[in-house]
């Protein structure tokens, strides 16, 4: 198995490699959007806006949740797959034990933290009346397993680093089914509404934390875990928070735009939350998608730039580019087409219909710009490139996108506030293409013995 996974990395021809990788991190994704949208569309099936925009609102906090794991998670993959590539596998037992024992140690923190500071939080977000409960409610739960959450994505990604993407997407499809049937039964049997939403989410993150704890313990895993392994060294930390951290304000830069767009919204009403809640959680189909794509090609970039066979690195992000394109064509007619229809599987509430089909036909702008953004954001964190990969970052969701938002609010009201996610994904887009080919373009063309039928005569601009 384990040598089978480096043939994968270093010899598999370029096209069948990705599809082997990409493949399952896709399902993963998939997953993932539906672990993502468990939640709203049952609570949408109480038909209460309240409930539907409590959920919607703490969407936030969640995020900065998956930002503080991203540290360790993508942090450490990223170091992983580079290590694993230079074959310095001390290092690398290393760096897994330590990824794990500091996502572990955050969690408590963050939960003890954000528990604390709910109030304030629902204050910036503009909560009110009958959501503030509800949307407390959830929140409280959320924190409370903080643990498992944390621990369970940083794993994700640490698992996936090493090519194990089958292995990856078997621990999303356990969290994610026991949600699907947990869900239904603590909100409506139960009659628990958001809180029991809340309790079925930490649950699912459970039983996937102990699944990825079984793959390394049963020793099925590239590198072992086991804390025997874990020294505190800079050295580690300096690299893991190279990647990490840029990785990191991406998320808390999403969690801070999200924070300003809902209470944006609120000024508005509830249902305009409430329908931006909906259509966000919508939109992640086609961003997971192409999500799944780029996290399925970076321990291929990642792994073949450590090993300095940039020829099969460049292969590996243009067919990449290629393939998200191609699925953005499908995906686009698909928003076109149906936004409505897509609205109606989660609530039938007319108002919340009507602003978040509006919602959605301006987010499809955004899907071409997603296909490409993904990718290149990916091979920035896999080739290590801290400094760009931290631009792009903090960009994408705050330098550009809360400027955007502010003034184009102010400017155009409710259109404005939905466009302004389109246009700053353009703009990040074309900044991370640029610095791609840059980077590309600068790098030694040292060559390793490759087989030739392991490379594609495929091309698209990066030579």
């Amino acid at each position: 198995m384990k040598e089978n996974k480096i043939y994968v990395l270093e010899r598999m021809p370029i096209l069948k490699a990705i599809m082997n990788l990409a493949i399952p991190s896709v399902l993963s994704m998939l997953v993932s959007v539906v672990y993502n949208l468990t939640d709203t569309f049952f609570i949408g099936k109480l038909n209460d806006p309240f409930q539907v925009a409590a959920v919607s609102i703490s969407l936030p906090l969640f995020t900065l949740q998956m930002a503080m794991a991203g540290v360790f998670g993508v942090g450490g993959g990223s170091y992983l797959s580079r290590l694993l590539g230079s074959k310095e596998m001390e290092k690398a037992k290393n760096t897994l034990a330590t990824s794990v024992f500091s996502s572990a140690v955050i969690s408590v923190i963050l939960g003890v933290m954000g528990i604390m500071l709910i109030p304030q939080f629902l204050k910036a977000v503009g909560a009110s009346g009958e959501t503030t409960i509800h949307a407390y409610n959830y929140m409280l739960y959320i924190l409370i397993g903080s643990p498992f959450i944390l621990i369970k994505f940083a794993l994700l990604q640490l698992v996936r680093a090493e090519g194990a993407a089958k292995e990856a997407m078997i621990g999303l499809f356990i969290g994610t089914g026991a949600n699907i049937v947990l869900d239904p039964l603590f909100i409506f049997v139960f009659n628990m509404g958001v809180t029991g939403a809340a309790i079925a989410t930490v649950l699912g993150n459970a039983l996937g934390t102990a699944y990825y704890l079984w793959f390394y313990l049963s020793k099925k895993s590239l590198v072992p875990l086991s804390f025997s392994h874990l020294k505190l060294r800079w050295s580690c930390y300096k690299e893991i928070f190279t990647i990490g951290i840029p990785a990191s304000l991406s998320q808390v830069m999403m969690s801070v735009g999200n924070t300003v767009s809902y209470r944006l919204a609120s000024d508005y009403s509830d249902i305009h939350v409430a329908a931006m809640g909906v259509a966000s959680r919508i939109f992640t189909i086609p961003t997971f998608v192409f999500l799944g794509i780029s996290i399925g090609v970076q321990a291929l970039i990642g792994y073949n730039y450590g090993a300095k066979n940039f020829e099969r690195m460049k292969q590996a992000m243009k067919s990449a580019v290629i393939i998200s394109l191609s699925i953005s064509a499908f995906m686009t007619i698909l928003f076109v087409l149906f936004s409505k229809e897509l609205i109606l599987i989660f609530i039938k509430d007319q108002d919340i219909i009507k602003y978040g089909t509006q919602i959605l036909h301006a987010y499809t702008y955004a899907i071409p710009v997603a296909a490409v953004g993904m990718i290149m954001m990916g091979a920035l964190q896999a080739m290590g490139k801290a400094l760009p990969a931290l631009i792009v970052s903090i960009s994408r969701q705050g330098i550009v996108y809360i400027p955007a938002i502010l003034a184009l609010n102010k400017l155009f009201e409710f259109n404005g506030l939905i466009f302004a996610m389109p246009i700053a994904d353009f703009i990040t887009t074309t900044m991370s293409v640029i610095m791609i080919i840059v980077i590309v373009r600068n790098l030694k063309h040292h060559q390793i013995d490759v087989d030739p039928a392991a490379l594609d005569n495929i091309s698209i601009g990066f030579d």
